[in-house]
């Protein structure tokens, strides 16, 4: 009997830590970003979620009044979404830790949406919608992402390295164009690029005559910068993989 006692208080104890986990991870994804990073849909969605997890843990823990204050408060803020339907344009993230941060909890969502799907509290038709919903924000920060690095880039005077950047950023959007949604992007990055390139090209070239060590350093800073391209885009493929897994 200690020992069944024992058992059901560990259960009992590894279902608040989840809850209060998921609560707080959902709670960072809602509030933490600019106002219209996420769908009306996805916000609508972590909100109901959050209300679910304060519902269980004031049933759990009832002397803990903030588990009830909680709950109203995300009530609150459900309702005033709903009534607040207006769209914006997509926000765009400037923030390398923010664009960090957005990843791990859109992969958190990510994986929620599925847990749903399989108990069958959402069907496959909201699944596909809000999968799809993950699947193309994670898809833009990291475009984002790209383009901040892009811009560091052009900031020291690195224009080639810029060039690397915009053309990631231009090649993980090009992937994902089967129904030609993303050619406008792609024709403005195309457009950045090319003017980029029209300025490297410009500038001067290291010949041999030039003093030895300046032309090996220059040979080690290629050498750099095709190591760094092999890992970026070794990189980014994991993230990709990792989302989708």
């Amino acid at each position: 009997m200690s020992h069944s006692i024992e058992k059901r208080r560990a259960q009992r104890q590894r279902l608040i830590t989840a809850l209060r986990a998921r609560r707080n991870t959902f709670r960072d994804l809602a509030t933490g970003f600019p106002a219209g990073f996420l769908s009306n849909d996805l916000t609508g969605l972590l909100y109901r979620a959050m209300i679910d997890c304060c519902e269980q843990l004031s049933r759990l823990e009832p002397k803990d009044p903030t588990h009830a204050e909680q709950l109203s408060l995300y009530s609150n803020l459900l309702a005033a979404q709903k009534d607040n339907q207006s769209t914006q344009g997509r926000v765009r993230l400037d923030n390398p830790q923010q664009i960090k941060e957005a990843h791990h909890l859109l992969q958190e969502l990510y994986k929620f949406v599925l847990q749903q799907s399989a108990m069958q509290l959402i069907n496959q038709v909201q699944t596909d919608a809000y999968t799809d919903q993950i699947n193309r924000l994670v898809l833009q920060i990291s475009v984002d992402g790209h383009a901040f690095n892009a811009r560091q880039a052009q900031q020291v005077g690195k224009t080639r390295l810029a060039i690397h950047h915009y053309g990631l950023a231009r090649k993980a959007l090009a992937a994902e164009n089967a129904s030609h949604g993303f050619d406008k992007q792609i024709a403005q990055l195309d457009a950045v690029i090319a003017k980029l390139q029209e300025k490297a090209d410009a500038a001067p070239e290291v010949t041999n005559t030039e003093n030895p060590a300046t032309t090996t350093t220059t040979n080690n800073a290629d050498t750099s910068s095709k190591e760094w391209k092999h890992f970026d885009e070794e990189n980014a493929k994991w993230k990709k993989k990792q989302i989708y897994d």
